[in-house]
């Protein structure tokens, strides 16, 4: 397993999980504290097999799933087999402010995003490690946002697309991984 530079174990934290839909790749996101070591990714769109993923790479931590489509699936099993599971419902309300207090979210998605946009912030203190991959990078930095009437839109994923040629799944794993069920 990990270790800290100490020598202590680092225990997983959550496990990030976008499920794939349409031929996007699912992205799976394990982190232990603020780190995230690597990325996996399998292109089998199949709700058992995402699953098993699930299970493979969660160790003794909650996962947190998109729920949206395919992933419907994957949560209601993983409950059933009792294991710790939020399933992210991009659309959902949600009360999270960023981090002045002042400004809310449209959605929990643009809420996830901002808390990562807002963790990766050198002067948050956060130190967040994330793996050196090209495509990683492309998703975080692509999603646009504005403010109209108080509340946080981040670009949507359609809109993201339309303008990749591609989705941002890695990103989308990540920022899942770092999402708190207070929000």
């Amino acid at each position: 397993g990990l270790v800290s530079s100490d020598g202590t174990p680092l225990r997983q934290s959550a496990l990030g999980v976008d499920v794939g839909r349409g031929g996007n790749f699912t992205v799976l996101a394990p982190r232990y504290g603020n780190l995230v070591p690597e990325l996996y990714r399998d292109h089998t769109p199949n709700v058992m097999h995402v699953v098993g993923l699930v299970m493979m790479h969660r160790h003794d931590s909650r996962a947190v799933v998109d729920v949206i489509g395919l992933g419907a699936g994957a949560v209601d099993r993983l409950r059933e087999l009792d294991i710790p599971v939020l399933g992210f419902n991009a659309g959902r309300h949600t009360d999270a402010t960023d981090v002045s207090g002042e400004l809310g979210f449209v959605n929990l998605r643009s809420a996830g995003w901002w808390n990562l946009r807002e963790l990766l912030d050198p002067s948050s203190g956060s130190e967040i490690t994330l793996p050196p991959d090209d495509r990683l990078t492309g998703d975080l930095t692509a999603p646009t946002w504005k403010v109209p009437s108080g509340k946080i839109v981040v670009e949507s994923k359609d809109t993201i697309f339309e303008r990749l040629k591609r989705s941002t799944d890695d990103g989308d794993a990540v920022m899942m991984a770092f999402t708190s069920p207070e929000m």
